[in-house]
């Protein structure tokens, strides 16, 4: 071989070596321009795309931007596919890009029928740069979530807890914490790429709040659970949804990762949340309706009126969070029908959702700390300490009762007691609680105030009409015009203005 020869096979290997792999690779080029960066972006900061093209690594020294002069970012890319995703960083992915709100992106897209070959875009946020609404987010769930910690502890280290009610309330509170966490662990990019799956935390509690808050409900209030033996298929739905979530869960982190930042995801967390919100809702059903045929068959009991406004505010502000969770769910609907991007909306309302779901747990603190009664075991009355109550004593104390009644109206005496009364018979105040519960099926202020609504109406069929009526209420033994009131209704069906409308009777 000639000298000549080897000198021109030389320059030509030379040639072909200065060439990149890239570049003999290459079938396309794309000029890539960034018009704008968020005012916090570094002045020094290397930008760089990342994407398919480059096996997504972040920093290719190939893939990065140069700074014109008019402040644009350009890269001329050279590329062997007609689409492919990518997303901008500056150089890690920890510093990737972010929607406007500092929330994760999805991939951007690109096709050569779609884009042809230059793409202009600009930079919303930078993940680890920016500190959105969601932060607030993050502080409201995680004070929550440090209240239901000192919740479960107080509730259940109080003398005379109720121990039924308290411990499905507290498996309750535990649920709400982990699925808190969860949520607000999903607001934190560092978290979110280190844990990515603590996403799945809060879908917990989608089907197993509801049968858990009926649960209490019935508890609390001391009702009985309608099909007490199959209480484990109110959770049947919970552990049909772990199993849907079994693939997600086995699956690798960052395949995960991509399956939540491409929004594949979301609609198989629409669709368990669609049904869920189906479900919950005939929870809400049962146990406004639980609450308020309790609330009727209680009006009297004043021990329990506390239980029942409690659970009253509870309950609205879970239809509240029902409303709020069904415009989600519409919203979502609209714009996957009509083809329209309503996620922004959709991630708002699922925000508010959880802003609302806390409220529920500042409310339990705020009557845990003004009503904790709430908590505690009913105390039993014992009604008898008598053994034995022969039929001639029982006769005879009724008997005793009923003339003090007629004769003496000792129920005039607003300041009567049960133990009073004893004295006057005489007997223990357990053996008369006991003969008027069995005699006349009546509490003692029930017996009492029905002898004064008997008197009150006495008066008024005898003519006794020129004092007023809050004025004869306080001669028959009433202390107070609400007491009166509430006794009158009571016995009569109606209040006492409807009642002397009714037949007739004026008094001033």
């Amino acid at each position: 071989m000639t000298d000549q020869k080897v000198f021109i096979l030389t320059c030509l290997f030379v040639s072909i070596s200065s060439l990149t792999y890239a570049e003999l690779d290459s079938l396309y080029q794309t000029t890539f321009i960034i018009r704008s960066f968020p005012s916090k972006t570094p002045h020094d900061a290397k930008i760089f795309i990342a994407g398919e093209f480059a096996a997504w690594y972040p920093d290719v020294d190939r893939c990065e931007f140069e700074k014109q002069s008019s402040g644009e970012y350009r890269l001329v890319l050279h590329h062997n596919r007609k689409a492919f995703e990518y997303k901008i960083t500056r150089g890690s992915w920890d510093a990737v890009e972010g929607r406007s709100n500092g929330r994760a992106r999805t991939n951007r897209k690109y096709s050569i029928e779609k884009h042809g070959f230059e793409v202009t875009m600009d930079v919303r946020s930078w993940e680890d740069l920016s500190h959105g609404s969601y932060h607030t987010l993050i502080y409201i769930l995680a004070v929550a979530a440090l209240q239901i910690v000192l919740l479960v502890v107080a509730i259940n280290t109080i003398r005379n807890k109720n121990k039924s009610a308290n411990g499905a309330l507290s498996a309750l509170l535990i649920l709400i914490a982990l699925a808190l966490i969860g949520r607000a662990s999903t607001y934190d990019p560092d978290i979110f790429n280190w844990q990515p799956k603590l996403l799945l935390l809060p879908e917990t509690i989608l089907f197993t709040y509801a049968p858990l808050f009926y649960i209490y409900v019935h508890l609390l209030l001391k009702i009985d659970l309608p099909y007490r033996k199959f209480w484990w298929l109110h959770f049947l739905p919970t552990t049909l949804h772990v199993l849907v979530y079994v693939p997600y869960i086995i699956m690798d982190n960052q395949t995960f990762i991509y399956l939540v930042l491409d929004t594949d995801l979301f609609p198989v967390f629409a669709t368990s949340g669609s049904i869920a919100f189906i479900y919950n809702s005939i929870y809400w059903r049962l146990c406004f309706k639980a609450v308020k045929h309790y609330s009727k068959a209680e009006k009297d009991n004043k021990s329990y009126q506390k239980y029942l406004q409690f659970l009253r505010v509870v309950i609205h502000i879970k239809a509240g969070y029902l409303i709020i969770w069904a415009f989600a769910f519409l919203n979502y609907g609209f714009g996957w029908v009509f083809n329209m991007f309503t996620l922004p909306i959709t991630e708002f309302s699922i925000d508010l959702l959880w802003v609302l779901f806390s409220l529920i747990i500042f409310c339990i603190g705020y009557y845990a700390m003004k009503q904790p009664e709430l908590f505690k075991e009913e105390k039993k009355e014992v009604k008898y300490k008598d053994s034995v109550l022969s039929q001639e004593e029982f006769d005879k104390v009724k008997t005793r009762l009923a003339y003090l009644m007629t004769s003496d109206n000792v129920y005039v005496n607003p300041e009567l007691t049960l133990p009073d009364l004893a004295i006057m018979i005489p007997t223990t105040h357990h053996t008369l609680s006991r003969v008027i519960n069995e005699g006349f099926n009546q509490t003692f202020s029930q017996y009492i105030n029905e002898k004064r609504v008997n008197a009150f109406l006495e008066q008024l069929q005898n003519g006794e009409k020129e004092e007023s009526m809050l004025r004869m209420a306080l001669n028959v033994g009433f202390n107070s015009k609400a007491t009166f009131n509430r006794a009158f209704k009571k016995f009569t069906g109606t209040n006492p203005r409807d009642y002397l409308k009714e037949h007739k009777l004026k008094v001033s």
